[in-house]
């Protein structure tokens, strides 16, 4: 039984690990203030002069992103009766793949919790309030070490071009939106909000743990 709740006990900071990852990278690429903050940069569109405000584009994709209908990304620019598409087909192709990427990042993410959860429960429900304790204590460390690992794998271009090629693998032409709107230097902004999402996922976890599993003290 001892070695079945150390399995469990040390799934449990697995599963915390990859959700707060897994959410925190989501969150970022759901969030519109992501795109908003990457388009004010002033070189997102340097080569392409997109026919609508950024604002509009970066609503459309975060609706996009939430939407289960199963549409195709498009805005359309509106001039009096007319509404002109400004998303190609070969832009939407890459986006449905960006989308189902995302989309099982983020299921990968939410299971991680539930099971988190889960084992967190069945830890606490039977007194392993000092083993919780201790294994979460190792969390902190390793989620600042797997979130610095992100960041370097994200920020080196060879590594992001091989992504590209082996789950998009959709060539753009260079003067396409969607290359603009995730081409450099959208990475800084991705990883600057999914960093930010991922410590303040990591501190508010360790604090609630803390005083939920704190030791009841025999002289005050």
């Amino acid at each position: 039984m001892k070695k079945v709740n150390y399995i469990i006990s040390f799934l449990l900071v697995v599963c915390f690990l990859i959700s707060a990852l897994a959410i925190s990278s989501t969150l970022a690429l759901h969030t519109q203030t992501t795109y908003n903050f990457h388009f004010n940069d002033g070189d997102a569109f340097k080569k392409t002069q997109p026919p609508v405000k950024p604002e509009k584009i970066s609503g459309g994709i975060t609706k996009y992103f939430v939407d289960v209908s199963g549409d195709d990304l498009q805005i359309y620019d509106v001039n009096g009766k007319f509404k002109d598409p400004i998303f190609d087909k070969k832009d939407q192709r890459v986006m449905r793949k960006v989308k189902q990427i995302v989309n099982i990042e983020l299921v990968a993410g939410l299971v991680a919790a539930v099971a988190f959860l889960c084992f967190y429960k069945y830890l606490y429900s039977k007194g392993f309030k000092a083993a919780i304790r201790d294994r979460m204590k190792f969390a902190i460390p390793a989620g600042v070490v797997l979130v610095i690992t992100r960041i370097v794998l994200v920020a080196v271009k060879s590594i992001r071009t091989r992504f590209y090629a082996e789950f998009i693998g959709v060539r753009l032409p260079k003067d396409s939106l969607v290359a603009a709107v995730y081409g450099d230097p959208f990475f800084k902004s991705y990883l600057l909000f999914s960093t930010i999402i991922a410590m303040v996922i990591l501190g508010i976890t360790m604090y609630l743990n803390n005083k939920m599993t704190k030791p009841e003290r025999i002289f005050y």
